[in-house]
């Protein structure tokens, strides 16, 4: 078919985690799969998990060639070790290739796996690099392997998408809307997505507030996200709003509407307490945003809350957490792939060191983050602090800093299903935009060729090579010690049903590459014009490596362990699933995904025991509500800011080389990032006035450069 150009290539070696292994290379409708008869798994890697690809001239080995231009060779160590056999087959046969007349295509994943793939053929390479751009730059949502994924037995017992009402997490968290005596109220001035599509259908407002008020609120803040409650603490009847940027722009305009909106939410924990002063109250309106961003969106209509408006008799103040923008985050860690991670796929060392003098940046934001989120989990804890929560649109941070605070106060959200509660609240169903930010559709900007004016036919040297001619140079290779290694870098198909045969026979026969579904005929030629990535950003994946800290920090407050994290990580950007495929529940409804695709969590729920943690203590999670005045129960936890970390597995590395940095490396750091942090996070309780001059420096609107472009 038009789209795969070939859909089999034998002789193909895949460089994976510094290993070589020569196989077969396969292109199906929606995996790469490489087999070899050398080894029992095969490695299948999604098209959507592709961040980016280049094809380049000669052997991704020619990257290990030294300053006197010879390949550095440890062969005759690894010769001796007989129990990687597959590693030592490899070698042999390179030592009769010459590798610069080969060509490569090295892939980059979302998901950190890094993999090259050697051809002997530059015209097979040719086709199967013009097949990757089809077979990934997609046009609709519907052409996702999502949509046509058949689950197995396990998952069939399930149907998560029911998992999660609102209502019934709500009435869980303590609330009682059929009671008199609650300040709280549904409403369904959204139940067909009209009044703000990027919301739930189902929002909870305080019951004074009326349906119109909140039409007039809408105007005023982006998007017409309006502040609405996202988590109820009875303990203390604190509550959690969220929101996006109010927009008084350059004029300072106001709206009333809005101001006695906020005021009603703050007063809600008084409601349930007449003889509750307001004077106890803490109430804190925190803009997850840099000051100066947050000033310069005053010159495009946006801006903050003017506190003269929203101090309400000075009961109310306002927090800068400073957390950078998607554009800054997407940057980082794009820097330190590319700085670190580019090369491991013929296993590049890495040097804590380096990690830390240049790519701590991105350890720098998670620990703004949980510095953040433990400052006003205490707020609400200690001072009875009720939190109204937005950044710009009120999808990217402030759904990081509202799912965070909840998962350190409510031990119930530390379960597995409770998590899975979480990220269906506080990100799917409250529009966090996981189409934009993942590019699940992609772009061929991401696809780079560097292979022009390279002869496009197979040299008579390497044909003489293939085909038995001995005089021939001998190129030989050189692999690491830790190339030694038994050869385990591939993962099991997480299906075994769905998994094809080992050999190539069987999967021929298996009749899986030939096979063309109506599905796959659906598909329409992508635009002429590029889709631009330049809105994608890992801000879902910095939310789990906050989590990931927290369970190494809190090791038996999680029901759930790392390799959950590391699987949701995957699943993110696999498009296996219906879950992460949206940018919000009206785009989830509207595709009909609950009747055509299947929820990521019933991958997690059909195979619970892979992901329980046995460390874990229980706490009851409804403890907390039998006794208000019980205030010295231990059921909420707290960051180590001094313990945060690199999360090395998810980057496949080992912990020596991203953590194992001297301690007064250590300490040098931990304190200044302390100070930085500190200057970060910024209350005030004024009017910030605008300096245009400062708005002209500081616009939040970076744009960030393609993924890996230098390359």
């Amino acid at each position: 078919m038009e789209y795969i150009k070939v859909a089999k290539v034998d002789n193909v070696i895949l460089h994976k985690k510094g290993q070589p292994l020569i196989g077969t290379l396969h292109l199906t409708t929606h995996h790469l799969i490489f087999t070899s008869n050398l080894i029992s798994k095969e490695f299948w890697f999604p098209y959507p998990l592709i961040a980016s690809v280049f094809r380049n001239n000669g052997s991704a080995l020619i990257s290990k060639i030294d300053s006197q231009n010879n390949i550095i060779n440890n062969n005759s160590k690894i010769i001796k070790k007989e129990k990687n056999k597959p590693l030592i087959e490899t070698l042999k046969w390179y030592e009769n290739v010459d590798i610069w007349s080969m060509t490569n295509i090295k892939i980059i994943g979302k998901d950190y796996t890094i993999f090259s793939l050697d051809f002997i053929n530059q015209t097979n390479s040719k086709d199967v690099f013009e097949s990757l751009i089809n077979l990934t730059v997609l046009t609709s949502v519907t052409t996702l392997y999502a949509f046509i994924y058949q689950p197995n037995d396990l998952e069939l017992k399930f149907n998560s998408w029911k998992l999660y009402n609102p209502i019934t997490d709500f009435e869980r968290q303590g609330l009682r809307f059929n009671h008199d005596n609650c300040p709280w109220r549904v409403s369904t001035i959204n139940i067909d997505y009209k009044f703000c599509p990027t919301y739930p259908n189902t929002l909870v407002v305080p019951k004074i507030i009326s349906d119109t008020i909140l039409n007039h609120t809408a105007n005023y803040r982006s998007k017409n996200r309006i502040p609405t409650l996202c988590y109820y603490y009875k303990r203390t009847h604190g509550s959690i709003s969220r929101s996006s940027q109010p927009l008084p722009g350059i004029t300072k305009q106001r709206s009333l509407q809005d101001e006695r909106l906020v005021s009603a939410i703050f007063q809600c924990s008084n409601d349930y307490n007449i003889n509750k002063k307001d004077d106890n109250n803490n109430n804190i309106i925190v803009d997850a945003r840099p000051m100066a961003n947050a000033i310069a969106q005053t010159a495009l209509g946006g801006g903050t809350e003017n506190m003269d408006n929203y101090n309400f008799n000075h009961h109310c103040k306002r927090l800068f957490l400073g957390i950078d923008n998607i554009h800054v985050m997407s940057d980082t860690m794009s820097i330190f792939t590319e700085s670190f991670l580019m090369d491991t796929d013929v296993n590049s060392e890495l040097s804590p060191i380096m990690i830390h003098k240049k790519a701590n940046h991105w350890l720098r934001s998670i620990k703004l983050i949980l510095s953040s989120v433990d400052r006003l989990t205490k707020a609400i804890i200690f001072n009875n602090a009720n939190l109204l929560v937005h950044c710009s649109d009120g999808w990217d941070r402030t759904s990081q800093v509202c799912s965070l605070i909840q998962l350190c106060l409510d031990p119930y959200y530390r379960t597995v299903e409770g998590f899975m509660i979480l990220v269906e609240k506080d990100w799917i169903s409250f529009g966090h935009k996981f189409m934009e930010r993942s590019g699940h559709l992609s772009s061929t900007e991401i696809f780079h060729d560097n292979t022009t004016n390279f002869t496009s036919n197979l040299t008579s040297h390497t044909t003489d090579l293939l085909f038995g001619n001995n005089n021939t140079k001998d190129n030989k290779l050189i692999s690491s010690d830790d190339a030694i290694d038994e050869f385990d870098t591939f993962e099991e198909v997480d299906d075994p049903e769905n998994s094809l045969p080992v050999s190539s026979r069987s999967l021929k026969e298996s009749g899986i590459l030939g096979k063309v579904s109506d599905h796959w005929n659906k598909r329409v030629r992508r635009k002429a014009n590029k889709r631009t990535l330049k809105f994608t950003s890992p801000i879902f994946q910095q939310f789990l490596d906050c989590v990931y800290q927290l369970i190494i920090q809190n090791p038996s407050s999680f029901e759930f362990n790392e390799r959950f994290l590391l699987r949701l990580v995957y699943h993110l950007y696999s498009c296996q699933y219906g879950s992460f495929l949206f940018d919000c529940e009206h785009d989830l409804m509207e595709s009909d995904a609950h009747n055509k695709t299947r929820s990521v969590w019933d991958y997690f729920r059909s195979r619970r025991d892979e992901f329980l943690n046995p460390n874990y203590s229980p706490i009851n999670t409804n403890s907390q509500y039998n006794d208000p005045m019980v205030d010295d129960l231990e059921d909420w936890i707290q960051p180590d800011l001094n313990n945060v970390k690199w999360w090395w597995k998810l980057y496949g590395r080992k912990d020596v080389e991203m953590n194992a940095v001297p301690d007064d490396t250590f300490k040098k750091w931990n304190s200044s990032e302390g100070s930085d942090i500190a200057n970060n996070i910024q209350t005030t309780n004024e009017d910030v006035t605008p300096n245009y001059n400062l708005i002209d420096q500081t616009k939040d609107l970076f744009s960030s450069f393609n993924i890996f472009s230098k390359k």
